[in-house]
């Protein structure tokens, strides 16, 4: 049936329809009836007329640098690329600066990006101020859990050059919430960024920097099923010389976090990480601030030395603990009324430059407390030794050598009744005592001890070595002790 009816036709629609009037020959109606099922297909698929219209535009101005994907390869590059980021200056291709100015005129951006990967998502993204913001919040909604974090990851690196972070995130059902917020620097935005979205980021940079590397460590790790332990170059020097390491770090940002000013639980979680990821044990599990080691070592020794290491990394960050052994478990109890008295007993030491005060009134301390000394005592000591290394420091510099290591110890080397001697040749510090009234003392002797320990690693890095010849304590008609700086 032919339904007739009587439309006007302006000649700017009728010049618009010119090649389809060319095609049936001038038949008016026909042109008409194929601009209809035009329009019909482009609604099905496009969805709007705004829409189809987009990008059909779109499709007629790619440039040699576009490319259309068919969607099973776009959805498995999608796949492959989760966990990293597109950097900000490829954004710049697709988000012109000079076209992209303000917030509103980046979500209309991100609207029309979304309208191009049909993708059915309903994005706003709202700031406290269009051109200048200090904080934004952005909400996705409408598409699935990779496609979100996809678009999260373009906004926020859009975001980093006003120096926008992530400050939070959060998911429900099919919605994804971020709030951002001005940071100090960009650096610092980019990091957010890395932490909330970009977690493989650096990885791949290493991957794609050394590849032979990384596939013949992969395979090694594979081919072994894991049992593998990755020492850093420092502490495997150690071991072939017979030294026990100090520490297990397999990267130095560990160095870094090992200090007093790092929160207690991102101390224990960073070191969870590395002792696992090196291999060094098999399993960390953290309850509060206790500490659970599941090692696999076969031989007790193995494991008081693991035990030792792992004390004196916890010690580096200013963390007492306590310990128990087992033959397959490491249980590590922290102690923080121990870290509050020593820490109140170091400032009695900075004033008088003496310890042997100090150190009685914290073994009465852990007497009255119930708390085996022996480990506290060797703690204490070797504080007291980098406390006095730090004080020298900010007077003479912290450019050591064996002369100054001998002024810097002598400082409380003031114990009434003690005899000694430094005798100081080229780069080794000889120290000698003759009589000391701390000799019988055991605890006071391990804090003697822990002092040049504490003082010697403290100046020199782990550049120099501590030998103990002969001690009173032992037996001996005196004690004598040596520093090698090496180097």
């Amino acid at each position: 049936m032919v339904l007739r009816k009587h439309i006007a036709l302006e000649d700017e629609h009728l010049k618009k329809i010119e090649p389809l009037l060319e095609k049936h020959k001038g038949n008016l109606s026909a042109a008409i009836r194929d601009a209809i099922d035009l329009t019909d297909v482009a609604l099905q698929y496009y969805g709007s007329v705004k829409d189809a219209t987009f990008l059909i535009a779109t499709l007629r101005e790619i440039r040699e640098d576009q490319a259309i994907v068919p969607k099973p390869i776009f959805d498995y590059m999608l796949t492959q690329t989760k966990d990293l980021i597109i950097e900000k200056e490829v954004l710049d291709h697709v988000f012109d600066p000079s076209e992209v100015a303000t917030i509103s005129e980046f979500e209309e951006a991100m609207r029309n990006l979304c309208t191009g990967l049909y993708w059915d998502a309903l994005i706003s993204i709202t700031p406290d101020d269009d051109r200048n913001p200090s904080s934004v919040h952005a909400e996705i909604k409408g598409i699935d859990h990779d496609k979100r974090h996809f678009l999260t990851g373009i906004i926020g690196s859009y975001l980093t050059s006003s120096s926008l972070g992530i400050t939070e995130m959060r998911s429900h059902l099919d919605t994804l919430k971020i709030d951002f917020e001005r940071k100090a620097s960009s650096n610092e935005a980019y990091n957010d960024l890395l932490k909330n979205v970009g977690c493989m980021q650096e990885t791949f940079k290493e991957l794609h920097a050394k590849p032979a590397f990384w596939r013949s460590l992969i395979h090694e790790y594979s081919a072994a099923n894991y049992e593998i332990v990755a020492l850093h170059r420092k502490f495997y020097e150690d071991l072939l010389i017979g030294k026990t390491p100090r520490a297990i770090m397999t990267s130095e940002c560990l160095c870094a976090k090992l200090s007093l000013d790092v929160p207690l639980q991102e101390v224990l979680y960073d070191l969870k990480q590395v002792a696992e990821t090196s291999r060094i044990v098999n399993r960390m599990d953290i309850d509060g601030e206790d500490i659970t080691i599941h090692h696999g070592y076969r031989t007790m020794r193995a494991v008081e030395i693991l035990k030792n290491i792992f004390l004196c990394m916890l010690e580096s960050a200013g963390l007492n603990y306590d310990y128990q052994l087992t033959s397959n478990v490491i249980t590590l109890k922290h102690r923080p009324e121990v870290e509050v008295k020593i820490f109140e007993l170091l400032e009695h030491v900075g004033v008088k430059d003496v310890f042997d005060e100090p150190l009685r009134e914290l073994v009465t301390f852990l007497r009255d407390n119930g708390i085996d000394s022996d480990r506290h005592t060797r703690v204490f000591g070797r504080r007291v030794g980098r406390r006095v290394v730090s004080d020298y420091e900010k007077q003479y510099g912290t450019i050591w050598t064996a002369d100054k290591f001998r002024d810097a110890l002598a400082r409380i080397d003031r114990i009434p009744g003690r005899e000694s001697a430094w005798d100081v040749g080229g780069s080794t510090a000889h120290y000698t005592v003759y009589k000391c009234p701390l000799a019988n003392d055991a605890d006071a002797c391990h804090v003697c001890r822990g002092i040049f320990r504490g003082a010697m690693h403290c100046a020199f890095k782990g550049m120099a070595e501590l030998e103990v010849r002969k001690l009173l304590s032992h037996g001996d008609e005196y004690c004598e002790v040596y520093v090698h700086e090496i180097g």
